[in-house]
Formats: structure tokens, C-alpha cells, sequence
């Protein structure tokens, strides 16, 4: 269906530079792109909030794809805008919410970056987002982003994260395709929980990455850019 915008949906801590090279594949395949960056220090709170943002900003139809934090509001989206969304795409995200160890952890997260600042919170949180033997630069590609992020916006985005809804009951609603994509070594939203997930949709298609971790667009560009070129052009007619 022509015109239908891709819209690419961040992970945390990173933003929309995320996309580069993933990016410039879907443009050079004629598909308008819109990515949005989703939390700053004047973003209002939570998923709601972010999706009426999102839909305001980005016109017409829409084939979400979301990283991580960016799936969580690709759920949000459907809840709210279904008849504008054709497909989705869930790469690194699950649809479970925060269990009480989860919300602790975000709110210790939010104690270190506004007591010790930006590089204890990563030394705790990078080494967790990336396969084993991923490339020095691309660990430090994504460094370089979430540095670039405000403290007040990565505090926005941690208790977004924290209180966002269990999207569990959403997925038997959703009855559009959808390509669930996971890094074989993702270990915060680990291939079982992706797996299960799918299974949980009554259109999906299900796919690992190997040697990706939580970052798998940001791990293995070409490979998740291949996955998702195929997936869009079989939905979008």
C-alpha cells in the first residue's frame, strides 16, 4: 500500500541515530520513514503520552517498528490508532510489564544518574545490551548516543519504562502481521520470552539474529535490515 510511513521507534537509552544505516536501506527502497526520538527533558510521561505525540506528528498509515523501549510504544500505539497501523515489527521488546525487581532496578538506575551522573549508570547498563564479541565501536557508537541524552530525558524514559502497562491482553487484539525478531543472545528480552510472545499473536512471524544481543539493529544492521525489507514489502501493497 503506498504511503504507508515506517515508523522506527528507539531503544533506551539511545535515540533515533540509532537507525542510521537500517534507516537509509527502507529509504533507498522507496518506503517513507519517520523516527521520532521519544524522551527528553520536556516529553510528558508515559507511553500514552507519547504515542498522542507520535500520532499527532507522524500522518496517515503506519507500520511501527520497535526497539526495546520502542515496542513498548508500538503496543501503545495499537491501543490507540489501530485502523491507522498495517503491521508491526517487535524487535528486542516483550509485552510483559516490569516485575518488582525490574521497577527497583529502574529506580536505581534513576538514583545513580542523578547522583553520580551519566558514566556509572552505563558502566551498569551497556555491558548488558550487547552479545559477547560484539565490535568495540559499536559498543561505543551507542555509548556516544546515550551520552548525548539529557539526564532529565533518560529519568523520563526510565519511569516511563517502569510504569508502563502490561501489554499481554493487547496481543490477541492485534490483527494485523507482525515480525517478532530477537538477538540469540538477548539477554533482557531473551528468545524463550520472544518466542512466547509470537506465539501469543495471531500473525506472526518469528526470527533470531545470531550473534546479537538486546540491539540487534544496532548489532547487525544488515541482517535485521534484510529481515525487515522482506517482512514490509510482503505487507505493504
Amino acid at each position: 500500500m503506498a504511503g504507508v510511513t515506517i515508523l522506527l521507534l528507539h531503544a533506551f537509552p539511545l535515540d533515533s541515530r540509532m537507525w542510521g544505516p537500517l534507516r537509509s536501506a527502507l529509504e533507498e527502497a522507496g518506503h517513507p520513514v519517520a523516527a521520532p526520538n521519544l524522551a527528553d527533558e520536556t516529553s510528558s510521561l508515559g507511553v500514552e503520552n507519547w504515542a498522542r505525540r507520535v500520532l499527532a506528528d507522524v500522518e496517515g498509515d503506519l507500520v511501527p517498528v520497535g526497539c526495546s523501549m520502542g515496542g513498548y510504544l508500538a503496543f501503545e500505539l495499537w491501543r490507540q490508532a489501530r485502523a491507522r497501523i498495517h503491521a508491526l515489527a517487535l524487535l528486542d521488546t516483550r509485552a510483559t510489564p516490569d516485575t518488582p525487581e525490574q521497577r527497583q532496578a529502574r529506580d536505581d538506575s534513576i538514583r545513580v544518574l542523578g547522583e553520580d551522573g551519566f558514566d556509572p549508570f552505563w558502566e551498569a547498563t551497556g555491558p548488558r545490551l550487547f552479545a559477547a564479541g560484539t565490535p568495540t565501536e559499536v559498543v561505543e557508537q551507542a555509548r556516544a548516543l546515550a551520552a548525548d541524552q539529557p539526564i532529565t530525558g533518560l529519568v523520563a524514559a526510565l519511569e516511563t519504562l517502569r510504569d508502563r502497562p502490561d501489554s499481554r491482553p493487547t496481543l490477541a487484539t492485534v490483527d494485523v502481521p507482525v515480525l517478532v525478531l530477537v538477538g540469540e543472545e538477548d539477554a533482557l528480552t531473551p528468545p524463550p520470552d520472544a518466542e512466547a510472545m509470537a506465539a501469543a499473536l495471531s500473525d506472526a512471524r518469528f526470527l533470531t539474529i545470531p550473534g546479537a544481543g538486546h540491539l540487534a539493529a544496532l548489532e547487525r544492521p544488515r541482517e535485521v535490515g534484510d529481515a525487515l525489507l522482506h517482512f514490509i514489502e510482503d505487507v505493504v501493497r
